[in-house]
């Protein structure tokens, strides 16, 4: 870290760690007898230590390199890789683009050409343009190596494939830490595995998901078996951080309140956003259910990326993806779902807009984790713009807990995890208590089922005193307008 800090110009940062470096570690008690002091002591041994290839549908699967070729056979994977991709904001910084180039270019020097489609896409415009400095995207290239700009690009879904729309069952290995179905490029059939760059660059010269670099030969252009050496890579540029940078920065306008933004009303891009409505100071009563969700509920499936996102700049356009993703605990179906209004089944997005248009506020149930995944602050606006007042679930990814605190958007957990069973179909419900609350206060629900019978279970929260403003002011927005007037 500290030859990193100077390396990019902060060494004032690394002279004042070091000078304070005895309240940076641990005691030395503490490194003597680890065991006195954690509730779990984990040894790793790195030398014995394999690489592992992730997926597919979850980053939690994870499968040893040297078991990959019965774990294809056994779960039916598709084996050929159709397209390899590295980069991203997740793995690529300097060491892992040198890497990368490194076993590319040995496969170059030993007649080998890359059987799927490689593309590459820097982390930073610092990390493209040092790359370039430094020829690694000329290696890239020697075996149809394509630079992508560097942004989020295909790692949500953002990259022209061509063929996705059929639905094929295919296989594709990156280096992006999330591979959710569909996540990649609309097809719930494309199977994305992640590994580390150097593994998914091997791979994909190997063109086979099975392939293990560590013990695996390949047939090169002239029929000869040859075997990959190990990447080499450089953790800082020998040549320094430093190139001309057009990183696009503007000055903020000196008197910026004066400024005007002037939008199309016909633009279905772009949009105005406007204040969310503050809490009137009331119970949430007979809110409806909109979706009790089933399993893993990801913010891919909450707000899907990939085509959706050129309505980013549109809250309404957008928020008509809420959910789509998520299982329907009731039928098993995504984007289905009972309007209790009429009876029929409908879209997610329509019934929550048909409640919204109708008066009232609805809440959402679901399981373990819920939001898991990129942290995409639209997963929790849609959800407020549609009029979706509470979430309860069992369990909640910290961040976009934390996300829809800042929306204004009641984010409540289960007591008793138990109690999810007892939500049903038609259920209207009740938060009550609200006027009283706190930190660390539990808060009623009383759940009313369409036979006439009720349940009433307790919810927990995690809000501090700043997050319940931002709850009492419709967000934490429309907190910091009110205290900057």
């Amino acid at each position: 870290m500290e030859k990193y800090l100077k390396a990019t110009g902060r060494e004032e940062v690394a002279i004042l760690a070091a000078e304070n470096k005895e309240h940076l570690r641990s005691d030395d008690e503490v490194y003597l007898h680890p065991e006195k002091f954690y509730d779990q002591l984990i040894e790793i041994n790195l030398s014995e230590l394999e690489p592992y290839i992730n997926g597919p549908f979850t980053p939690d699967l994870a499968t040893p390199i040297s078991k990959m070729k019965d774990a294809i056979i056994n779960n039916g994977w598709p084996s050929k890789i159709d397209v390899g991709l590295i980069g991203s904001c997740t793995n690529s910084s300097y060491e892992d683009i040198s890497r990368a180039a490194s076993v590319v270019k040995d496969a170059v020097n030993k007649k080998l050409t890359a059987k799927s489609e490689f593309t590459i896409t820097p982390g930073s415009e610092q990390i493209r343009a040092i790359s370039e400095r430094d020829g690694y995207f000329e290696i890239f290239n020697k075996i149809g190596g394509k630079i992508f700009a560097n942004a989020c690009g295909s790692c949500i879904g953002q990259w022209s494939r061509d063929g996705a729309e059929k639905g094929q069952v295919n296989a594709i290995i990156h280096s992006f830490n999330r591979n959710f179905a569909k996540r990649a490029d609309g097809n719930p059939n494309t199977h994305a595995f992640v590994a580390s760059p150097e593994i998914v660059t091997a791979l994909t010269i190997a063109g086979n998901l099975g392939f293990n670099p560590l013990t695996d030969k390949l047939f090169n252009s002239d029929g000869i078996e040859v075997m990959l050496e190990e990447p080499k890579g450089y953790d800082l540029p020998p040549k320094g951080f430093g190139t001309t940078l057009n990183n696009g920065y503007q000055k903020p306008a000196i008197n910026g309140k004066d400024l005007k933004v002037s939008i199309d009303s016909q633009s279905d891009r772009l949009q105005y956003l406007l204040p969310f409505e503050e809490w009137n100071g009331f119970d949430f009563l007979n809110q409806p259910l909109l979706i009790k969700a089933k399993g893993k509920c990801t913010t891919d499936h909450i707000s899907m990326a990939g085509t959706w996102l050129k309505y980013r700049g549109h809250l309404e356009n957008i928020s008509k993806n809420y959910m789509i993703g998520a299982v329907n605990y009731f039928n098993n179906e995504t984007n289905c779902i009972l309007n209790q209004l009429t009876s029929d089944y409908d879209t997610v997005p329509n019934v929550a807009m048909a409640y919204k248009l109708s008066g009232l506020s609805s809440i959402v149930v679901g399981e373990e984790n819920f939001g898991e995944g990129s942290s995409r602050e639209h997963a929790a606006m849609e959800p407020r713009f549609l009029n979706v007042k509470t979430v309860l679930v069992k369990s909640f990814a910290r961040i976009h807990e934390t996300n829809l605190k800042k929306q204004g958007i009641l984010a409540l957990t289960f007591v008793h995890k138990e109690d999810y069973e007892k939500i049903q179909e038609n259920d209207t419900i009740n938060v009550l208590g609200l006027k009283e609350f706190s930190p660390d206060q539990q808060i009623e629900i009383e759940i009313n089922h369409s036979n006439g019978s009720s349940d009433k279970i307790m919810a927990k929260h995690s809000y501090n005193k700043a997050q319940i403003e931002w709850f009492k002011s419709g967000s934490a927005l429309n907190l910091i307008r009110k205290s900057n007037k």
